[in-house]
């Protein structure tokens, strides 16, 4: 892998357990600097010229002029178990819907907004910036759903007053396609083949051997052995031509909503 790196390549991951099959083995690459976080961080900093690529949001590739790389990503057929909404009953009836929702949130949020006009056909709601704690304890009585990613909501599958809702499921009843939540992005096209590879040699490892990744997401999460395995298994990597589809469609979908 080093002949193929000329110099030290700086490389932004998302930090939860979903990515760790690409930073595990990124990480142990002697020419790549690796940097991990939650999504809404990597993606300033590839605007910012300080990450020239990143696994992160697929919406940064959306709302700003930068590539997405086709091969790789995070992407979930039919559920996901880690992109929760948390709905009260009165959430599909009433008005104006206020959500709850963390800063770490960026594809999910547009998603929850797609899902709220072309499936559930309600109102598109007003969010509540909060803490991952805050939406853990928030009461039914004061927002109509809750918004939650990444790890902390592996752990919460269900939060009291509230119904779950996985947002891969929903997406998956109204396009019955994947949706890709993560891509590498990068600001430009140079040493787009030897990122790529980079990222390759890390899912291969992953692929061959898995030991070390699931034993890493236990230690990250707490989660049970059996639970990561089911998780994992949601998770597609090598991005096909239906997870490409889905997420131009997601695309479609959000330029209806920003007309509005």
């Amino acid at each position: 892998m080093s002949d193929q790196l000329q110099k030290r390549i700086a490389i932004g991951c998302v930090s939860y357990i979903n990515a760790l099959p690409f930073s595990l083995g990124l990480a142990k690459i002697q020419d790549v600097i690796l940097h991990t976080a939650p999504p809404a961080d990597l993606i300033p900093q590839i605007l910012k010229g300080k990450l020239r690529y990143a696994l992160t949001s697929s919406l940064g590739s959306v709302l700003y002029p930068l590539h997405a790389f086709s091969k790789f990503g995070i992407a979930a057929y039919k559920k996901i178990l880690s992109v929760n909404l948390y709905a009260t009953p009165k959430f599909f009836s009433k008005g104006a819907l206020r959500i709850g929702v963390t800063k770490e949130s960026l594809s999910s949020q547009y998603l929850l907004n797609i899902l709220c006009k072309y499936l559930w056909e309600t109102p598109l709601p007003h969010t509540v910036q909060m803490t991952s704690d805050a939406i853990l304890t928030a009461s039914p009585e004061e927002y109509d759903g809750l918004l939650l990613i990444g790890d902390q909501a592996l752990h919460s599958p269900h939060l009291p007053g509230f119904s779950t809702y996985d947002l891969a499921q929903g997406w998956y009843e109204l396009t019955h396609l994947p949706f890709v939540f993560a891509a590498i992005l990068s600001s430009t096209l140079q040493e787009k083949d030897t990122v790529q590879a980079a990222f390759a040699h890390a899912l291969h490892q992953y692929e061959t051997s898995p030991h070390a990744v699931f034993t890493q997401a236990q230690q990250q999460s707490q989660l049970s052995k059996k639970q990561i395995q089911e998780y994992y298994s949601l998770c597609r990597y090598r991005l096909q031509e239906d997870d490409i589809e889905g997420f131009q469609k997601f695309r479609e979908y959000y330029g209806k909503i920003a007309q509005h």
